[in-house]
């Protein structure tokens, strides 16, 4: 081991460049906010306590915590296919059981919650058929619990599972109807309300189920949550109002007819949901246009 006598020295080989142009990034953004909006190191201390508090209950990665701040940052879709996400959502666990295509989400026998069934298609750039892509897919207990996070008794894959694409790129599943939930950890802890409330949110997270998509023709993989167009909670979401994407917004129907509530199989009133997934592949154009709906 070399010995360094002048403290001044720094090895030219070890400077990361793009390290220091971030740094100085980011200390200029918050020059800006203090002289344009006043910031304070008060502020800053103020949120990396809350920072704190919520890693310390959850013991989640700190930059996850973060996420109310940044939120839909690192969201892609500004190419126009559908936004992913560019985190690994803490609520994942390994080893979801394979459930068929079409098949159904393990559950208990008196989970509550109206029954719903889920459907699409996994497509490339050109409208073209992903067949054989793997997707798990999980969401939480309409307690805003998630299995196998928590000793409550609760199946450990309970609402998780994995299914494969058909060769026309279609999935289709039942599982029972997300409804918006918080984290009730995160919201009793000491000045969370607070900060929620001055941010204009909700202490709630929308209504959502976690897909990821996996074929070996993507450029990666697909990670993130799909929504549900008029969820009035999305607006007011604690992770940040932008977060549900517009394109991740699908659309439901409640289903009340008797003769369709037979016709499925349920026991009473059920709802359908339906959203394809338009994916990036290694020959896919670089952009995509969705097409929009014409009047005649």
């Amino acid at each position: 081991m070399t010995t360094i006598t002048d403290p001044s020295y720094v090895d030219p080989a070890l400077i990361n460049p793009r390290a220091v142009r971030l740094v100085e990034a980011f200390k200029d953004a918050l020059i800006r906010l203090r002289d344009e909006e006043g910031l304070t190191f008060d502020d800053l201390k103020a949120g990396a306590d809350v920072l704190q508090k919520i890693q310390a209950v959850t013991g989640g990665p700190l930059a996850l915590m973060a996420m109310p701040l940044y939120s839909e940052l690192f969201q892609d879709g500004r190419d126009g296919y559908t936004p992913s996400d560019d985190v690994d959502s803490p609520t994942y666990i390994p080893g979801s059981p394979p459930i068929g295509n079409p098949g159904t989400l393990p559950m208990r026998p008196d989970e509550p919650g109206t029954p719903l069934t889920a459907s699409g298609r996994v497509l490339d750039g050109h409208g073209r058929p992903l067949a054989d892509a793997r997707m798990e897919i999980y969401h939480a207990a309409n307690n805003g619990n998630y299995s196998g996070q928590y000793d409550d008794g609760v199946p450990k894959h309970n609402l998780r599972g994995h299914l494969f694409t058909d060769d026309d790129g279609r999935y289709t599943f039942t599982t029972v109807t997300p409804i918006p939930y918080t984290d009730r950890q995160v919201a009793a802890i000491d000045g969370i309300p607070e900060v929620a409330a001055a941010l204009g949110r909700s202490l709630y997270r929308p209504a959502h189920i976690h897909f990821e998509v996996h074929h070996p023709d993507l450029t990666t993989p697909w990670y993130g949550e799909i929504y549900f167009k008029g969820d009035p909670v999305i607006p007011v979401d604690l992770v940040g109002a932008k977060i549900a994407h517009p394109a991740l917004q699908a659309d439901t129907a409640l289903h009340e007819d008797s003769q369709d509530i037979a016709e499925a199989g349920f026991p009473g009133p059920y709802r359908t949901t339906e959203f394809d997934f338009v994916l990036k592949t290694r020959t896919s154009p670089d952009t995509f246009a969705p097409k929009r709906a014409t009047t005649a």
